[in-house]
C-alpha cells in the first residue's frame, strides 16, 4: 500500500507544539539543531518533488588543509580523527591508522590502515580508502537536487566539505548507498536508524533542503518507532554508536553487574506483528496501548512501561488528522534499579488495512482492473480487508478522474471528523487481451451462402459460424437494423456488425390522403395570389386605358362647341 501514509501526522502536530526558541534554532542556517526533537525539525522541513538533474560535484581533494598547520592534513583526515578510536599519524600529520568500532551503518569492525586495501572488512580492493570511506550522510547530488544548486558556488563547496555533513563509514556500505535518500537507503543496522534519520534531518535544516513526500514519509516512519528521537550531529556518532553496541539505551547508566547478556531468555508475552521479540522495535495487533508481560524476566528484573498516544493536528483538507499509532517504552530494569534495555512497542491498528477496486487487491498503490469495470468504476466499488472493528469509525470511499486517463480511489476512515486512515490507489484499465484478429475464423452466411457485405432486406436471414469459444454475440434489432456486437470472454465487445435497410412497415404511419389533400389545398392557396394579382393587374390597366379615352372625347367635344 503506497499512498499518503498517517506517519506524516507526527511531524505536523509536533510542529504546533514547538517552542519559539526551537523554532529559532531550526531556522539557523549555521548550525544542526542538536538536541530538539527530530520529529518537531521534520515538520518544518518543506515538502516538495524533486526532479534529478546533474549535480556539479568536483574533486575537491577534501579541501587540501584544514588545519592550518599540516600541508598534507586535510577534511577527510579531520573526520577520521573525529569518528576513529586509538589514531595515529604520519609525518605529514595524515591519519596512518585507527579502529571503526562500531561502524555506524554496520555495526562492525573496520581496522583502518592508510594506503592498504582491507576488503575482509567491507573496504574495496583498492588501496586508496583502507576500508574507510567519508560519506556526505545527506548525498551531495541529493541536497543538489533538494535546494543546494540554487545556492552560490561556495556555499555548494561549503557544504561538499562541511564535517557536520561527513561520516567515517564502513566503504561497502557507502558504496551501497550511492546518492539515495532516506527512502532508498537504510543503515543495515538497525539499532542505528533513528540516529541516522535525525542526522539526515538536522543536516536539511541547517542548509534549508527540501523533503519529497517518500523521504518525509520514511524519515517519519523511522521516527514514529523512537518518538523521543533528538537531533544529532556527526560529531556524536562515535559515542552514540558505543552506547548503542553496549546495549541500547542505558537510562541514568549502565549497570556494572547486569547487561543484556541477562535477558537472553527474555520473552514478551503478546502478538507481534513483525520483529524479533528482543529487536528495538515490536508491531503489536491491538487497537489499543500493549501491555507486557516480563513473568519471564529473571528474578529481581522488571518491566516499567510508559505509553504515548499518537497526537492528532486539526484541518487537513477539511478534516482533521490523527496518527491511528500508540507507541510505549518498556524499560527493562535489573535489580539494582539500572535500565539495561529499552523496547519501544509500536501498535497500528490499521496495518493490515488494504483495499480492493472492482474485486481487485490494490498492491504498491495501483490497481489494473478490466476494461468494462474501469469505465464504470464507482465508490461503490471499492472495498476493504483487514480493517479494525474500531467504535465511531466509518468509511468514505470516493473516485476521481485523472487528466492521464487513470482513477484515482481513495477510502478516508473517519472517527468524529477526523481522518485516522486513508488508502489511495491510482487505478488503470487492463490492456485489451483480444483483438480482431482472434475473429479470422468467423464467417457469415445468408441463405447457406456467404454474406458480402450488403444490406438485407431480411436482415434476420444473417447467420455466422467459427465464432471462438468463450465469445458471445449480442443480438438487437430496431428500426429495421440488426446489430451484432461480438464479446471477448473478458466483456470486451471486440466488433460491432449492422445490417438491414429501412421498411415501410418500419416508418411511423401517416394518413396519405389527408397529405395528398393537404398538398393540393397548399398548392392552391400558394397559387391563388398570384392568379388574383395578374387579373387585378389587366382589370386596373384596362381601366386606366378607358378612363383616359373618355378625357381625350370630352376635351374634344368641348372645343367643337
Amino acid at each position: 500500500m503506497n499512498g499518503l501514509i498517517p506517519l506524516s501526522a507526527v511531524a505536523l502536530s509536533a510542529a504546533m507544539l514547538m517552542p519559539l526558541s526551537a523554532q529559532a534554532a531550526v531556522n539557523d542556517p549555521t548550525s544542526i539543531p542538536t538536541g530538539e526533537s527530530a520529529v518537531r525539525v521534520l515538520s518544518t522541513l518543506t515538502v516538495a518533488d524533486q526532479t534529478d538533474v546533474s549535480s556539479d560535484r568536483k574533486d575537491h581533494d577534501w579541501a587540501g588543509s584544514a588545519d592550518g598547520r599540516h600541508a598534507a592534513y586535510n577534511t577527510r583526515d579531520l573526520v577520521l580523527d573525529r569518528d576513529l578510536s586509538g589514531t595515529t599519524h604520519k609525518a605529514n600529520g595524515r591519519v596512518a591508522t585507527g579502529t571503526l568500532d562500531p561502524e555506524p551503518y554496520t555495526g562492525g569492525i573496520v581496522h583502518f590502515v592508510q594506503g592498504k586495501a582491507n576488503k575482509a572488512e567491507g573496504g574495496s580492493a583498492s588501496a586508496t580508502d583502507g576500508g574507510i570511506q567519508i560519506d556526505h550522510v545527506v548525498a551531495y547530488a541529493e541536497a543538489y537536487n533538494s535546494g543546494l544548486k540554487d545556492r552560490t558556488e561556495e556555499r555548494r563547496d561549503a557544504y561538499y566539505t562541511d564535517p557536520d555533513v561527513l561520516l567515517a563509514v564502513q566503504a561497502q556500505a557507502n558504496n551501497a548507498k550511492r546518492d539515495a535518500d532516506a527512502a532508498g537507503w537504510m543503515p543495515s543496522w538497525d539499532a542505528f536508524r533513528c540516529d541516522y534519520a535525525a542526522l539526515q534531518i538536522g543536516i536539511k535544516a541547517k542548509y534549508s533542503l527540501t523533503v519529497d513526500q517518500k523521504e518525509h514519509d520514511a524519515l517519519a516512519s523511522t521516527l514514529a518507532q523512537c518518538p523521543a528521537q533528538k537531533v544529532v550531529s556527526t560529531s556524536q556518532v562515535k559515542s552514540l554508536a558505543a552506547d548503542l553496541k553496549s546495549g541500547g539505551s542505558t537510562g541514568d547508566g549502565q549497570s556494572e553487574t547486569y547487561s543484556v547478556e541477562d535477558l537472553k531468555s527474555i520473552r514478551f508475552t503478546a502478538t507481534p506483528r513483525k520483529g524479533d521479540y528482543r529487536s528495538d522495535k515490536l508491531d503489536f495487533d491491538a487497537d489499543k496501548v500493549v501491555s507486557v508481560d516480563g513473568s519471564s524476566l529473571p528474578e529481581g528484573w522488571k518491566v516499567i512501561q510508559t505509553a504515548v498516544c499518537g497526537p492528532s493536528t486539526p484541518g487537513m483538507g477539511g478534516y482533521g488528522t490523527s496518527l491511528a499509532v500508540y507507541d510505549s517504552t518498556a524499560d527493562v530494569t535489573a535489580p539494582d534499579g539500572a535500565t539495561v534495555k529499552s523496547y519501544r512497542l509500536h501498535s497500528t491498528p490499521f496495518l493490515d488495512t488494504a483495499m480492493t477496486v472492482a474485486g481487485v487487491a490494490a498492491s504498491d498503490g495501483k490497481a489494473v482492473i478490466p476494461q468494462a469495470d474501469f469505465d464504470k468504476l464507482s465508490s461503490s466499488d471499492l472495498a476493504v480487508t483487514g480493517a479494525p472493528s474500531i467504535e465511531g469509525v466509518t468509511a468514505e470511499p470516493s473516485v476521481t478522474d485523472n487528466a492521464d486517463g487513470t482513477k484515482t480511489a481513495r477510502i478516508l476512515f473517519v472517527r468524529n471528523d477526523v481522518v485516522i486512515w486513508r488508502l489511495k490507489a491510482v487505478v488503470s484499465a487492463e490492456a485489451p487481451k483480444y483483438s480482431a484478429d482472434d475473429l479470422k475464423g468467423l464467417a457469415f452466411t445468408v441463405g447457406g451462402k456467404p454474406w458480402d457485405g450488403n444490406d438485407l432486406a431480411d436482415p434476420s436471414a444473417l447467420t455466422w459460424s467459427g465464432l471462438p469459444d468463450g465469445w458471445t454475440v449480442a443480438d438487437s434489432t430496431k428500426d429495421g437494423i440488426r446489430t451484432l456486437a461480438l464479446t471477448a470472454p473478458d466483456g470486451t465487445v471486440v466488433r460491432t456488425v449492422r445490417v438491414g435497410t429501412l421498411h415501410d412497415a418500419d416508418k411511423p404511419k401517416t394518413d396519405k390522403a389527408a397529405d395528398k389533400t393537404a398538398d393540393s389545398a397548399s398548392a392552391a392557396t400558394a397559387s391563388k395570389p398570384l392568379v388574383s394579382t395578374g387579373v387585378a393587374i389587366a382589370g386596373a390597366v384596362v381601366g386606366v386605358v378607358l378612363l383616359a379615352a373618355i378625357g381625350i372625347a370630352l376635351a374634344m367635344a368641348s372645343r367643337r362647341k
